[in-house]
């Protein structure tokens, strides 16, 4: 936990909140605050700040949040318009692969079925809106962030194509990738070099990747494919190398366009 997450609900009108649970067994646990302590705090989808120990009960903290006086502490992320349409993996992979995406502080996550998706991963307790939340909750502390993605969830990859690209919209300003064995070596710094490189949407399969028709499909949306490794990759480790090359390429553009 890099940044400690207050829901804006548990705070009363003084800044106060009470934690048990999850957060005062880590703070208790692992970072071992003392009384009057100031720790990297942050509101849900709102502000930065702190928030300092005012006492300590055996499965309880009470903290007082203060927000930053600066309007923005942190400076703009290279991944905060990025949408990633994931095909839904494996129920014990997605919290992981959810928090991965929360942690790179992706804007937008849009998962959806396709042929190797097998049909009882969309009916798996894991697919239930608490529980992403609570995936994005992990994922934004560690990587610092306050504002979560939003989730939309499709049975069919076609719908979600239809309502997220349609056909009659290909070649709108931003990029679009579909992460792919085979691909340009260079394709990811190219996107990333056009002056319409942002907001971004990157595809990711599921294990064993996207089929010829998908591929197909996607490329007549507009996805052109992206490269990630030499090696067969796991669904969570080709999301993190694919995020980790988009936010370098993106940055790189960000610094050469003086963003």
């Amino acid at each position: 936990m890099n940044l400690l997450l207050l829901h804006a609900d548990e705070l009363d009108a003084d800044g106060v909140a009470m934690l048990h649970g999850r957060r005062a067994e880590h703070l208790r646990n692992v970072i071992k605050p003392a009384l009057g302590a100031s720790l990297r705090a942050g509101v849900i989808d709102g502000a930065r700040g702190t928030v300092i120990v005012r006492s300590i009960a055996s499965d309880s903290y009470q903290v007082a949040f203060a927000p930053s006086q600066a309007a923005d502490p942190v400076p703009p992320h290279a991944l905060h318009a990025l949408t990633v349409v994931l095909a839904v993996p494996r129920p014990k992979v997605l919290s992981r692969v959810i928090e991965t995406l929360a942690t790179f502080g992706v804007q937008r996550i849009v998962l959806t079925n396709s042929w190797r998706v097998d049909k009882a991963y969309l009916e798996s307790p894991r697919m239930a809106a608490p529980a992403l939340r609570e995936d994005c909750i992990l994922g934004a502390e560690q990587g610092g962030h306050t504002r979560l993605p939003t989730i939309s969830v499709y049975p069919r990859l076609m719908q979600m194509l239809d309502a997220e690209f349609p056909s009659d919209a290909v070649g709108a300003p931003g990029v679009r990738l579909v992460a792919h064995p085979g691909a340009l070596l260079d394709a990811c710094g190219h996107a990333a070099s056009s002056a319409s490189a942002m907001p971004a949407v990157l595809a990711l399969g599921p294990e064993g990747g996207w089929i010829e028709r998908e591929l197909a499909t996607l490329a007549e949306r507009g996805f052109a494919p992206l490269w990630l490794s030499s090696s067969i990759l796991r669904v969570e480790t080709a999301v993190a190398a694919a995020l980790a090359q988009l936010e370098l390429a993106f940055a790189r553009r960000g610094e050469a366009h003086g963003e």
